[in-house]
């Protein structure tokens, strides 16, 4: 999927086109930089071997469900979706964008292929969690068709709790 997007830089308007592709393991690089610019809800420090067990479970679990954004040929965000065919549900497993593209489109085109994939392959819903003091993320996830369901008590760690997003497709 290729899409146009205009970003500011300064008083310039720039065209930059935001390709979403299927990951490959080159990618892994950047997307363990991508991934050391955020801090974990779990506490969890993203060094390069836990990025490369979540990546390669990740593609043996759903081949087809692992996405990155490109923007001239910089990987610039990643997703990862995994579909349940017995209950017809897709789950968006992680979706993150490098912290100098936030709010310039690619996250939006990433959720948008997941949507779509999920789509594709059937589901109903598609569902995510996050941390229910992470405003920014709910607020992305509104903006994509996704309610609040519910919440799961102490998710991440003792005292954050987890909101649960539902998008119906």
């Amino acid at each position: 999927m290729l899409i146009c997007s205009a970003i500011s830089i300064g008083r310039t308007l720039v065209k930059q086109m935001i390709l979403v592709r299927s990951y490959c393991p080159d990618d892994m690089n950047r997307i363990a930089n991508i991934l050391s610019e955020y801090p974990s809800p779990t506490g969890t420090i993203w060094i390069r071997k836990l990025v490369q067990e979540m990546m390669s479970d990740a593609v043996k679990e759903q081949p087809d469900g692992v996405f990155v954004a490109e923007i001239s040929g910089e990987i610039v965000g990643f997703a990862i979706v995994m579909y349940r065919a017995w209950l017809r549900i897709a789950y968006l497993d992680y979706i993150q964008v490098a912290t100098k593209w936030s709010n310039k489109g690619a996250g939006h085109r990433l959720i948008e292929k997941c949507i779509n994939w999920a789509r594709a392959k059937s589901a109903r819903i598609l569902y995510t969690e996050t941390g229910r003091n992470n405003d920014t993320a709910i607020r992305f996830y509104k903006k994509h068709g996704f309610q609040i369901t519910g919440h799961i008590p102490d998710y991440y760690q003792e005292g954050l709790d987890a909101v649960i997003l539902v998008n119906k497709l």
